[in-house]
């Protein structure tokens, strides 16, 4: 099962001090890196510093999360499609939003806009190759 629509927002502390995942209303089954997209996307962008997204990958890798592989491995070759995807669509609303309220990009904003430029200017032999 996939969350949908998994975002920090979405995390809520217990009483007895465990974290709870809320907001539920997308789930359904699909590509679990989906889960992670966000979280990533922010990462890459420069919203989660390093420390907060390794915490968060620990656990998330520790109570059995299927889409980062394995605790020690490299997320990104899991994550990085749906990282990428989510940060695109999430710097175009920002830039629409922005040019229907006739307003600069806030800060969140820009930085999203800034990590689709890093995107586009990989070079081909970065890009995952088609399976064989």
């Amino acid at each position: 099962m996939c969350h949908g629509d998994l975002h920090l927002g979405q995390l809520v502390r217990g009483p007895a001090g465990g974290w709870r995942l809320i907001d539920v209303d997308d789930l359904g089954l699909g590509t679990p890196a989906w889960d992670l997209a966000r979280p990533a996307a922010w990462y890459a962008a420069g919203l989660l510093d390093t420390g907060t997204w390794l915490r968060f990958l620990d656990a998330y890798r520790a109570a059995g999360g299927p889409a980062a592989g394995p605790p020690g491995s490299d997320p990104w070759p899991e994550l990085d499609l749906a990282a990428r995807a989510l940060t695109v669509q999430t710097a175009a609303l920002a830039l629409a939003k922005a040019a229907h309220e006739r307003r600069r990009l806030d800060d969140v904003e820009r930085l999203m806009v800034e990590a689709c430029a890093r995107i586009a200017s990989l070079p081909p032999d970065l890009e995952p190759k088609p399976p064989s």
